[in-house]
């Protein structure tokens, strides 16, 4: 009898330990969700810092890492790609980035930038995504390419996971265009009128 109140007594402070476990846990997400901002079309894009892994660099004695800032994406259009570092994310992107391969003028006209979200890959596949990242950024050195081991990006800006999204922002860092798969011929005809938009309105500041 008396080990029987015992392991009631055990199991009644054990509930009421994980129910105060499991409200700090919802507490902790509230705050994390609260930092998080979903890119508005209008507004400037909400700044974020990739640390780990950072923004490949190329250089004669071998490639590096350095942080990237989206707050450094305030001098000319940009076009933003952030995908998830898995086959099925990169394949959302394929009708986006066949269009972008037959308009030249985006690649000499807007800076693009590539993040990779590492952290969002299947257990045991990053050295490869990022051997794969590599190789990009040799075919395209004049393009930017970040690799994302933390999830920041996704995290910060609210991005779905196991997913693809593509932004444009003005020179000023402004969001004229959002978009998150899946992608369709409306929405990828749009994404390279925004992005005319924004060469056309870079033009004309630059000729006051």
């Amino acid at each position: 009898m008396l080990e029987a109140k015992i392991l009631a007594k055990v199991y009644s402070v054990m509930k009421r330990a994980g129910r105060e476990i499991a409200l700090i846990i919802g507490l902790l997400l509230l705050v994390q969700r609260a930092d998080a901002e979903l890119p508005r079309v209008g507004s400037i894009l909400p700044t974020v810092t990739v640390q780990r892994g950072g923004e490949i660099i190329l250089g004669v004695d071998g490639d590096r890492r350095q942080p990237w800032h989206a707050s450094l994406l305030q001098s000319r259009p940009h076009l933003i790609i952030h995908v998830a570092g898995r086959l099925t994310a990169k394949q959302q992107l394929a009708p986006v980035l066949a269009q972008l391969s037959r308009a030249q003028w985006v690649n000499q006209q807007v800076v693009m930038t590539t993040i990779v979200d590492t952290d969002d890959s299947i257990w045991g596949s990053e050295p490869f995504v990022e051997h794969s990242i590599l190789n990009s950024k040799k075919q395209s050195p004049s393009s930017h390419f970040v690799l994302d081991k933390s999830g920041v990006a996704a995290h910060q800006w609210h991005l779905q996971p196991e997913s693809a999204a593509v932004i444009v922002t003005t020179g000023q860092g402004r969001v004229i265009f959002f978009q998150q798969a899946p992608f369709s011929a409306a929405s990828i005809n749009q994404l390279l009128s925004c992005l005319q938009q924004a060469i056309k309105s870079d033009l004309n500041s630059s000729f006051p």
